[in-house]
C-alpha cells in the first residue's frame, strides 16, 4: 500500500492529482481486497463494481498531500459496506425460490361476486355497466378496456366513475 499514487504522481500546489490512470494500475489490488471481504461469490463482481463507481465519484475529494493508499481503502471499504448492507436489505425482502415450478400460473377464475352486488351491475345503464365489467371484472386496464368500447380512455373512465357511484348509491340504499 505504501507504492500507491495517483498515476502521475501529487501536484505541488494542486489539490486534485490526476487519478485517471490510478484504477486501471491498481484494480488486481482493489478486486483482491473487495474478494477477500465478500464471502458470496456471486456478489463480488457487484460489490467491486460498486467500489469503482465510488472511487470515481470521490476522486475529487482527494488530497495530495496526503498518502493516496489509504484513502483509496476507505474509499473502497466505505464502497464495499454500503454495497454489502444494500444487497442484505434486498435479500431480506426477496422470496428465495430453489426452482421455477414446472406448471404455468393457473388461469384467472371469474371472480365469485355476491347477489347484491350482481343485482346493482344489472340495474346499471348498458354502457356503464360494460365499463364497470372490463376495468373491474375482467381486470383488463384503461386503452384495452377503452379499444374493446370503441371509445377513448377518458370517456370509459368518466363512465366507469359514474358506474362506481351508482353502484354506491345502490348498494348503500339496500343495506
Amino acid at each position: 500500500m505504501a507504492g500507491l499514487v495517483p498515476a502521475d504522481g501529487p501536484r505541488p500546489g494542486g489539490r486534485y492529482g490526476s487519478l485517471r490512470a490510478a484504477p486501471i494500475r491498481d484494480q488486481p489490488l482493489i478486486f483482491n481486497y473487495v474478494r477477500k471481504r465478500v464471502f458470496h461469490p456471486a456478489q463480488v463482481d457487484d460489490a467491486y463494481q460498486d467500489a469503482l463507481l465510488k472511487f470515481h465519484r470521490a476522486r475529487h475529494t482527494y488530497r495530495t498531500d496526503r498518502p493516496f493508499g489509504p484513502w483509496l481503502f476507505t474509499v473502497v471499504r466505505h464502497a464495499l459496506w454500503g454495497s454489502l448492507r444494500k444487497r442484505h436489505r434486498v435479500t431480506e425482502r426477496e422470496l428465495q425460490v430453489e426452482t421455477l415450478p414446472d406448471h404455468p400460473a393457473p388461469v384467472k377464475e371469474e371472480p365469485v361476486m355476491n347477489a347484491p352486488l350482481r343485482e346493482a351491475l344489472k340495474s346499471l345503464p348498458e354502457t356503464t355497466r360494460r365499463a364497470v365489467e372490463l376495468l373491474k371484472i375482467r381486470g383488463l386496464d384503461a386503452q384495452a378496456a377503452a379499444k374493446e368500447l370503441g371509445i377513448s380512455e377518458v370517456a370509459l373512465r368518466v363512465r366507469a366513475h359514474r358506474g362506481y357511484a351508482q353502484l354506491r348509491k345502490i348498494l348503500e340504499r339496500d343495506n
